[in-house]
């Protein structure tokens, strides 16, 4: 039987194809993940499921360490990091994303903060978290951005 790459190997190569963005002067930070999927996904041994995933999760947050969130010294108030993060939110793009803004946020304070944590700090700052959409998805949290079934109709 065939040994599948385990998540920690998908996790090594996937760091290995983020630097080969990093040294390619084409690429435009921050880096999308879609590169490294794919070709991790063409060897033999690569899962068929959970890929996606664990290549995203390396990505997001290797682009939000290089970007952390930066706080004068001593001045990480929880009002300073809800201003931060809903300015980060706002902003959109890949570096808008809530696992970004969370390896942002614990590279910023030197230690780890969770998604939940974020999104706290992202509400304190005034973010409505069925109004704020980064990413691709379905929008289910976001369903304030989602056009209204009758839109068309009465247009």
């Amino acid at each position: 039987m065939e040994k599948v790459l385990t998540p920690k190997e998908i996790a090594r190569l996937a760091r290995v194809e983020y630097a080969r963005d990093e040294a390619d002067a084409t690429k435009v930070y921050p880096y999308s993940p879609a590169r490294a999927t794919a070709k991790i996904a063409r060897r033999k041994d690569a899962p068929r499921t959970g890929l996606v995933g664990k290549v995203a999760e390396v990505y997001y947050e290797e682009n939000g360490v290089r970007s952390p969130l930066a706080f004068p010294r001593g001045k990480a108030t929880p009002a300073a990091i809800a201003s931060a993060v809903a300015k980060r939110r706002n902003a959109g793009g890949r570096l808008g994303r809530w696992e970004v803004i969370a390896a942002s946020l614990s590279a910023g304070l030197g230690r780890p903060v969770s998604v939940a944590a974020v999104r706290a700090f992202a509400k304190l700052g005034g973010v409505s978290e069925t109004a704020s959409y980064t990413g691709r998805g379905t929008r289910a949290g976001a369903v304030a951005t989602r056009t209204s079934e009758t839109a068309e109709v009465v247009s």
